[in-house]
């Protein structure tokens, strides 16, 4: 049978509605369904996230699916991927990386989240995501989910993102893979991308004339990497 589900993971104090443009460019290809991880019951490491967005995997959807990681996002994805393949039909990273080694201000942004938790600071995360301006009824959505986002939540993930490598799980992982990624980030450099898609075995690199979050800012690119991989997973399962 065909691949019908994805499931959408966004990154840290990031509202799923981010992916809303993405499920719009593949209306009648799959069935969208982004998760707000971050406003769920913790414990919210990545490898508890994983677990959780697993489970939910098995309960709602029953089988493999396609599953979409931005930001953070990806490396729970990621971390998913590599320890239940059985769970990943295909596996899309979007401006994220394998470790946070260049990802050089992740400490001074967890320092910020325990110490000056309020609207200055998730404002100054929601607007680096973005390369361009956002409409004020969509800046005011973001900002209104962060302000939903417990405190530990942030601080948590972010601490275990930067404890963590993934390469191990990237290179065991061998289903239809691509990472999609923004020339206009702020947060992620390209040649952290292209590190991310030299680890995965069967990684397309795709590059958007956009910044952090091309699920929302250029949903035709990260739509044409998920049409990619269904395409390579189909055989698979048909």
């Amino acid at each position: 049978m065909a691949v019908r589900v994805l499931v959408g993971l966004p990154g840290t104090i990031c509202s799923p509605a981010v992916f809303a443009p993405t499920a719009e460019a593949l209306r009648g290809t799959v069935e969208v369904h982004a998760v707000s991880w971050m406003t769920e019951p913790g414990p919210w490491k990545v490898p508890d996230v994983a677990d959780a967005v697993a489970r939910r995997i098995e309960t709602r959807h029953g089988g493999p699916v396609v599953l979409v990681g931005h930001s953070t996002g990806g490396a729970i994805a990621a971390h998913l991927a590599g320890r239940r393949p059985d769970l990943v039909a295909a596996l899309v990273l979007v401006d994220t990386g394998a470790h946070t080694r260049r990802h050089g201000d992740v400490d001074s942004i967890i320092a910020r989240f325990r110490d000056e938790w309020g609207e200055p600071i998730r404002r100054a995360v929601v607007d680096r995501s973005f390369a361009g301006e956002l409409p004020p009824e969509v800046h005011a959505e973001l900002l209104r989910y962060a302000a939903e986002v417990p405190q530990q939540a942030a601080v948590e993930v972010l601490e275990s993102q930067r404890d963590l490598d993934l390469t191990a799980g990237l290179l065991a992982f061998d289903g239809p893979a691509a990472v999609v990624h923004g020339i206009h980030d702020r947060a992620r450099s390209v040649a952290e991308a292209e590190e991310l898609a030299a680890l995965l075995p069967t990684a397309t690199l795709h590059w958007a004339d956009c910044g952090h979050t091309p699920v929302h800012e250029a949903p035709d690119v990260v739509a044409g990497a998920v049409r990619d991989v269904l395409a390579r997973v189909s055989p698979r399962i048909g």
